[in-house]
């Protein structure tokens, strides 16, 4: 029993990084058992990029640019222009020379042509080039400088919006004039400041920040192996990230005072998972991780070779497996991890962080984007989930005529997701033709999010037939028999299933939301937070009366919060009767490599047991007596343990 507890219960966060890895060959870089007997230090950060990295630390920061200021006279004015212009143009050639590559490989990611091409377009931009020109002439300063000051110019106009997406987009066009001025002063780039360290020895970069171009650079440098990026700054939208997610390198953004502790050589175990790097952790457990991340290498190799079965269970009962995307870019990830589709596409980051709300065109190409990446697999989008902590800029609040100061008592209770649309049709019927527009160029279904009353379901169809009704009228192509489901995420809903399923097409239950108003509990609330727990037996009796329930109407029934993507708890789903979950593309392979092993009607006869239970700990008993008996089960439990979420912590702690 306790064997099995260690299992399948998460690692703690000291030994955590030590059963997670990716596909990266990652093993403990040569020479790293003899790293110093410094005390360990832990960094945090945000995961932009899944997987583990142990390596030799190199900062990115050699090399730093000192601009040089100087004056010139008034008829040097035209050499400048020139240095200035041969500059562009050599930056330009290596741009094009990497697109130029890229494009010759047949597995190239899309996003780091895209990124490149940005950044050759900004290059070109007459308008930077001219003004900088100006500054030049007009201030008698050398190109370098005239640079400096345009792109003061820029932050400082950009800074007048408030709005973190055009934040990132302002790091693009600094990240193209500092190319500029390396050239013009004749430094090296940043990408060639990295040297080789040791024969075979695997490297993570340490940075403030990374340029797409830099990244890919040295990715295709045959002399160093970079295994893992650690970004002080960063953002996850940024186009550094992206681009890391697209060629799987594990990355951390935000992790503060970075390049202060890192030093060059030092020894980093970095577990992107969770969220945290080791700096020179303990020498007498370097070989113990070693195996380890071995070990973890060959389950995802396993695990990717998986990527075209069918999910099947082991008693022949056929399972879809779903993708969550918060992105257009997830999408690539999606299918390179083998989703039947796409079960909740988030559209709210649309509606962030920018001073006005989407046009339809701007909607209605980034979900084509979406369906066409899926390639005739379904996609659905659910409409924007706004309010609470996921509010729009103060600019865009405002055009609408929402007062952004006015306080709210309960957010999470207030007036979000639908309650928003409704609040708000005309954004609302936006957002609706342009879904209506997707689903003419593909398979796409629309999924409305917390659903609480009936009337809520009944003008919402309203408001989808009124759309139809103005696209037609415009002589516009769109989905006439689109299909449209509802979130069961408040308790009403789940209660009251049966007459929604008499208006909707089908239901994905968000666990995460039904939990935190079932229990009463907020989750990210550390004084309550160990109430929540999807284990409470009112929980386990709503979800299988839920699933009950739809399938008794005929109807499609999915989870699609973190409950799906639980290797414990998706096998009582699965007992439960429900084929359809939906998860983070990077849980799927693991989920599904654990699904082709189980047998339902084993999960159901487990479910039959925990029914006659009446507290969480009598449901972790039969649980475990279950999995004592299954050990082929268990050993799924323990190589999928980096999906195991909140819930099984409290095995730990039981």
């Amino acid at each position: 029993m306790d064997k099995l507890l260690n299992d399948i219960a998460p690692a703690s966060t000291t030994d955590v990084a030590e059963e997670k890895t990716v596909d990266t060959g990652t093993e403990i870089a040569p020479g790293a058992e003899a790293a110093p007997e410094s005390d360990p230090v832990t960094l945090g950060g945000t995961a932009v990029s899944p997987g583990a990295a142990f390596g030799h630390a190199q900062m990115f920061a050699e090399g730093e640019l000192e601009i040089p200021h100087f004056t010139i006279e008034k008829t040097q004015t035209r050499a400048e222009f020139t240095r200035l212009r041969a500059a562009v143009h050599t930056v330009d050639k290596e741009f094009g020379e990497l697109i130029a590559e890229l494009n010759r490989e047949e597995d190239a990611p899309t996003e780091a042509i895209a990124f490149l091409e940005l950044h050759r377009q900004l290059l070109n931009d007459d308008s930077i080039i001219s003004e900088t020109q100006d500054i030049i002439r007009e201030r008698l300063i050398n190109a370098e400088w005239a640079l400096s000051l345009k792109l003061e110019d820029i932050r400082r106009s950009f800074e007048e919006i408030d709005d973190d997406y055009l934040a990132d987009r302002i790091d693009d066009i600094a990240q193209v004039i500092e190319r500029v001025q390396r050239v013009l002063s004749g430094r090296r780039r940043p990408a060639d400041t990295v040297s080789r360290m040791m024969s075979e020895s695997s490297v993570i970069l340490v940075a403030e920040d990374f340029s797409p171009a830099d990244i890919l650079i040295l990715k295709r440098r045959q002399d160093i192996s970079i295994t893992g990026l650690i970004i002080e700054k960063g953002a996850a939208t940024s186009h550094s990230s992206i681009l890391a997610r697209s060629l799987e390198i594990p990355t951390l953004v935000n992790v503060s005072n970075a390049c202060e502790v890192i030093q060059t050589d030092d020894v980093l175990l970095m577990d992107a998972d969770k969220g945290i790097v080791i700096v020179n952790p303990q020498k007498d457990g370097m070989p113990q991780m070693s195996e380890r991340i071995r070990k973890m290498n060959a389950v995802r190799l396993r695990q990717r070779k998986l990527k075209a079965t069918h999910c099947v269970t082991a008693d022949g009962c056929a399972v879809s497996l779903l993708a969550n995307l918060a992105l257009p870019e997830d999408a690539k990830e999606a299918m390179s991890n083998g989703a039947d589709g796409v079960g909740l596409f988030r559209s709210e980051f649309l509606f962030m962080n920018r001073p006005n709300f989407p046009s339809e065109d701007e909607q209605f190409e980034t979900y084509t984007r979406v369906v066409k990446a899926m390639r005739g697999k379904i996609v659905t989008i659910r409409t924007m989930d706004l309010g609470g902590d996921k509010l729009p800029s103060r600019e865009a609040l405002e055009s609408i005529g929402e007062d952004p100061d006015k306080p709210i008592a309960n957010p999470s209770l207030g007036r979000r997701a639908i309650r928003f649309s409704l609040s708000h049709t005309d954004v609302f019927l936006t957002q609706l033709r342009a879904i209506l527009r997707a689903g003419a160029t593909g398979r796409v279904r629309l999924l409305v999010p917390m659903l609480s009353w009936m009337t809520e379901a009944d003008i919402v169809l309203s408001y989808v037939r009124r759309a139809q009704e103005e696209l037609k009228d415009r002589g516009v192509k769109y989905a006439e028999n689109i299909q449209i489901g509802g979130m069961v995420e408040v308790p009403s809903a789940a209660l009251c299933l049966k007459q929604f399923l008499k208006r909707l097409d089908f239901v994905s239950v968000g666990t995460n939301d039904l939990i935190q108003y079932l229990l009463a509990v907020d989750r990210e609330d550390p004084d309550v937070g160990y109430l929540y727990d999807p284990l409470h037996p009112a929980v386990l009796s709503m979800l299988y009366n839920c699933i009950n329930t739809a399938h008794r109407a005929g109807k499609e029934i999915s989870v699609c919060g973190e409950a799906a993507a639980d290797p414990v708890f998706a096998f009582l789903l699965l007992g439960m009767g429900l084929r359809h979950f939906s998860m983070e593309s990077a849980r799927l392979l693991p989920i599904k490599e654990f699904m082709l092993a189980a047998n339902a009607q084993d999960a159901t006869a487990l479910m039959r047991r925990i029914h006659r239970a009446h507290t969480i700990q009598d449901i972790r008993k039969h649980i475990l007596e279950y999995f004592a008996d299954h050990d082929e089960l268990a050993a799924g439990f323990a190589a999928s343990q980096v999906l195991c979420a909140r819930p099984w912590q409290s095995f730990k702690d039981a």
